[in-house]
């Protein structure tokens, strides 16, 4: 190396502090980001972690909660009470039958019931005609009952009219081909058909008297009993609208007190414009301490079991709950099946100071509101009969 290269040579000057500090200062900050990245990064993973499982959870909940409304409607566990008559056509397949029965409430999930026909076989078997099916019916039943052959089957027109007695209902019944009898009173005394109206009612064999509602209906010839039974039950739930559960409130009464009252008007009341007249006698009495005892004929007929023109003492006297010269209050139960004009005016009655009537020979009545008024009452009422005898 030459003299000249050796003096061109750099060397090394004395170190600045303030700049050695600024250096240092850069580097602690620099580790201090670098540590502050790995923070973040550790929280961005466990936060992570906690949403993935979160929605892991949220996931299995749904999918349980979807479960469960399957199952229940697969197997009809808890479902709201619906029976209705739904028709199937020659040109109808799975997929018109899924939605015909979600449409009527019979079903919730028409994809899972095609699904479960399916699995089952039971695309291709299904026959046409009318079915009356209830939401109480499981997918299997429905699949089953629609495989039967309607067309080969008979249909039978019956009316019930108000009043009816549920023995004579069911008498009825078997004299049209619809029901056994024996079937009928073992499916009213045991079944659990599911509707609130009925919790509490003891099981006798009067349990469904006054809740089978007075119509036409048409069944098939030796029906089921349930499907019978089910569908009178179920037009008497509809008939009661919001108005009328509203009045249950207004006069504090439940629905069984108002149908044994409604029950007593239908057998007691021959012309309309009678039935909230005698209505307001029989509510007058309940609220009145005085009157302890309906004293009301129809009542004691109910609970001798026979249909006569005259009632003797003894039959005045025959110790019976269904009987309201002996009980306090009201009967057991009603004494028959009541309209809706009979319901109407057990839950409406008239303003009176009522709290006597008698019969008179045209079926109207005389009303009064003391015993006395009662008595001469009674003996204008033998006077016409008189009359009439000697006509």
């Amino acid at each position: 190396m030459s003299a000249s290269e050796e003096e061109k040579k750099p060397t090394a000057g004395p170190v600045d502090p303030e700049a050695a500090d600024a250096a240092e200062e850069a580097a602690d900050a620099a580790a201090e980001k670098e540590k502050e990245n790995a923070s973040r990064r550790r929280n961005s993973g466990c936060f992570a972690a906690l949403c993935y499982c979160m929605l892991i959870i949220g996931i299995s909940i749904v999918l349980s909660a979807v479960a469960v409304f399957a199952v229940n409607d697969v197997f009809a566990l808890v479902k709201a009470d619906v029976t209705t008559t739904v028709r199937v056509a020659e040109t109808d397949g799975i997929d018109e039958i899924s939605r015909r029965l979600a449409d009527e409430g019979i079903i919730r999930y028409p994809r899972l019931f095609k699904l479960y026909a399916r699995l089952t076989e039971n695309t291709d078997n299904l026959a046409a005609g009318e079915y009356s099916l209830s939401s109480s019916m499981d997918y299997r039943s429905i699949l089953r009952e629609m495989r039967e052959v309607v067309s080969s089957k008979k249909t039978v027109t019956v009316t019930i009219p108000e009043g009816m007695e549920q023995k004579e209902i069911f008498r009825l019944l078997e004299t049209s081909g619809v029901c056994e009898e024996w079937r009928l009173r073992a499916f009213a005394r045991y079944y659990d058909f599911g509707y609130s109206f009925l919790e509490g009612a003891a099981y006798t064999e009067t349990r469904l008297e006054g809740y089978l509602f007075p119509d036409t209906y048409i069944f098939y010839e030796n029906d089921d009993p349930q499907r019978v039974l089910t569908r009178m039950l179920y037009n008497y739930r509809v008939k009661w609208d919001v108005d009328m559960r509203a009045r249950l409130e207004n006069i504090n009464m439940s629905m069984r007190d108002v149908v044994i009252i409604a029950s007593m008007i239908e057998k007691e009341a021959k012309f309309d414009d009678e039935r909230t007249m005698i209505s307001s006698v029989i509510h007058n009495r309940l609220q009145n301490s005085a009157y302890p005892h309906l004293q009301i004929d129809a009542t004691v007929l109910y609970a001798i079991g026979e249909h006569k023109e005259e009632l003797t003492q003894e039959d005045l006297d025959f110790d019976s709950p269904y009987n309201t010269y002996v009980c306090v209050g009201l009967p057991a139960g009603p004494i028959c099946n009541p309209g809706r004009a009979a319901i109407y005016a057990a839950l409406y009655p008239d303003e009176t100071d009522y709290y006597y009537y008698v019969a008179r020979g045209d079926g109207y009545h005389l009303f009064a509101s003391t015993y006395s008024e009662h008595q001469e009452n009674i003996r204008r009422v033998e006077e016409e009969k008189q009359a009439q005898q000697e006509q």
